[in-house]
């Protein structure tokens, strides 16, 4: 075999390197365990029935998991195929929902009612066609009311989601708690232990704090592994400026190397954990997407 001068090893490092930036989308399944779950949030009901990115998204970013806003009441026929579609795909269906008012009823009635129309439209087609459960997106903490007592606001919040949580089950429904990272700093561990003990299956965390996500999910991880709880990380992918985002907010800028770089980390800080990876949202990454072909 001959010999590679250093000059032409050089030139073919730079050309690996260049090959791997400019495949900025690429396929992770390389690296990726095969049983990691990543997640995919869409806010806009209309996808229901307009799949054209859907067969890409979950190609690109290896979905297993899509949480799904939905019209109420839910449109069987639509629903049905848009939900067989994921199925097919091996990916598991849930229906994203969450009204900040819903986190101010400690009998979680409003949400209560949203799992009755769910459970109905479970009940009336094929098992194929089935959700598989709810993303529960409820932020009472958003609302000015909030700051005047965040303890016992939140002993609301948790009192409904129990109340929810143990209705979904009855109903065979996967419940994800989807909150924010920051409970635990507003004093409100204990209550935030009862909400992973006691209300739900999952628990999925909003982290806005670019590079530092382990560090920051140090509390909703120890909980999550005390009660044998599945811990979602969802990272920010939306424009620097939307709805006020900072840079040091969303990976939007950072790019999708970034936030795999942000995920490995919590994986290794977490090892026995069971943690999905989750983009918010489809919209930006499908933005992101039609740059880098421009």
């Amino acid at each position: 075999m001959k010999k590679m001068t250093w000059g032409i090893a050089v030139f073919a490092v730079l050309g690996i390197s260049l090959m791997s930036s400019l495949h900025f989308f690429r396929s992770t399944a390389n690296n990726s365990s095969p049983s990691l779950r990543r997640g995919m949030f869409e806010w806009q009901e209309e996808r229901v029935k307009d799949r054209n990115d859907v067969n890409e998204l979950i190609g690109k970013f290896q979905i297993t998991d899509w949480y799904q806003e939905l019209s109420v009441p839910v449109d069987r026929k639509t629903t049905a195929a848009f939900v067989s579609h994921l199925h097919q795909s091996e990916v598991k269906a849930y229906a994203l929902v969450g009204e900040t008012e819903w986190g101010y009823e400690a009998d979680g009635a409003s949400l209560i009612a949203y799992l009755e129309e769910l459970v109905r439209y479970n009940t009336g087609v094929k098992p194929a066609e089935r959700l598989d459960g709810v993303m529960v997106d409820v932020e009472p903490y958003t609302r000015s009311r909030w700051k005047e007592d965040p303890a016992r606001h939140m002993e609301t919040y948790v009192s409904g989601m129990i109340e929810a949580y143990r209705y979904a089950q009855k109903h065979d429904l996967i419940f994800i708690a989807c909150i924010p990272r920051h409970y635990d700093d507003q004093g409100l561990t204990e209550l935030l232990e009862i909400l992973i003990r006691d209300g739900c299956d999952e628990v999925a965390v909003m982290d806005y704090d670019c590079g530092a996500e382990a560090e920051k999910l140090e509390t909703e991880a120890r909980f999550a592994e005390k009660y044998d709880k599945v811990l979602h990380c969802i990272l920010e992918f939306q424009r620097v400026g939307k709805h006020g985002l900072t840079e040091d907010k969303t990976y939007r800028n950072k790019g999708l190397a970034a936030a795999e770089a942000a995920w490995n980390q919590v994986d290794q800080a977490f090892p026995s954990i069971s943690i999905v990876h989750d983009y918010h949202w489809s919209k930006p990454l499908i933005e992101m997407m039609e740059e880098e072909n421009e």
